[in-house]
């Protein structure tokens, strides 16, 4: 290693100790050349010559540190992306767990987490289907993500134009109300949800839920795991696994494969949902 890569090194390690000590983000977490690509992107546009110096100017400036978020958690999403993984969702995987949650007992709603939510995409998406298959169920909708301000923006459930494309006329003329600022989600959908930030590299498992701390019916996480490590991602679905009931399933993104699926334990019958067995 030349004096310039070892410069390199250091630069880039300074700057993942401090945003891990700030922030309690652990970039180690993160394939290293993808992570640097997307954030030489955000360098380059404040002038930052090292990433020391781009930590610097984040500290002083709050849009920057925003940005910064951005890059790193990906939030970009509409809801219904990937319409079909959706279809398979609501006519598959959900009549399978209604019908275990009302053999199990009188109370016949599902317990949800949706883990790296964003702006509230795909739990939105979700409680649509969950209104339409199971109206009267007591349904809890548990959604997460490490950025507050997505979670704001979740909270307050609004979408734009381009964000709303995947939403029938029908469906949008339920469940939303047209207003100056996008789509603004009815109290219909709204009342299911939990909205909470979480930590998916740092923060406890499985993440409490509306009813207190209990295993999941159904865990999404969806074009979330993207730039993280193989190491990462494996320990991360086994979380997922522990945090999940005999039966549940975890609903990856389409592009996404859990490549040690069967080694944790999961079944995957269906493409894209990944059920826990259950015990006999």
């Amino acid at each position: 290693m030349n004096q310039q890569d070892m410069a390199a090194d250091m630069d880039f390690s300074g700057f993942k100790r401090k945003i891990k000590s700030s922030y309690d983000l652990d970039l180690e977490c993160y394939k290293r050349p993808q992570m640097e690509r997307r954030l030489r992107a955000n360098m380059d546009k404040c002038g930052a010559g090292s990433f020391m110096q781009y930590f610097t100017f984040m500290q002083r400036d709050e849009k920057l540190r925003d940005e910064f978020l951005d890059r790193l958690t990906i939030n970009v999403s509409e809801l219904f992306r990937n319409p079909d993984q959706f279809e398979t969702l609501r006519n598959r995987v959900l009549p399978e767990l209604l019908a275990r949650a009302s053999r199990a007992s009188a109370w016949s709603g599902l317990s949800v987490w949706s883990a790296g939510c964003s702006h509230g995409a795909e739990p939105y998406s979700l409680a649509i289907i969950l209104d339409e298959v199971a109206p009267g169920g007591r349904h809890s909708i548990t959604a997460t993500d490490i950025d507050e301000k997505m979670l704001a923006r979740a909270n307050a459930g609004i979408f734009a134009e381009p964000e709303m494309r995947g939403v029938t006329e029908a469906r949008a003329a339920k469940y939303f109300t047209k207003t100056p600022q996008g789509y603004a989600a009815n109290s219909s959908l709204k009342r299911w949800f939990k909205f909470k930030k979480h930590n998916l590299l740092e923060s406890q498992y499985p993440c409490p839920d509306y009813f207190g701390e209990g295993g999941y019916d159904l865990i999404l996480c969806r074009n979330v795991v993207i730039y993280f490590t193989d190491e990462t991602k494996s320990a991360l679905y086994r979380r997922f696994y522990d945090s999940l009931n005999p039966g549940g399933y975890l609903f990856v993104g389409g592009t996404e494969r859990i490549k040690d699926s069967a080694e944790i334990g999961f079944d995957n019958q269906i493409p894209f949902f990944y059920r826990k067995p259950v015990k006999n």
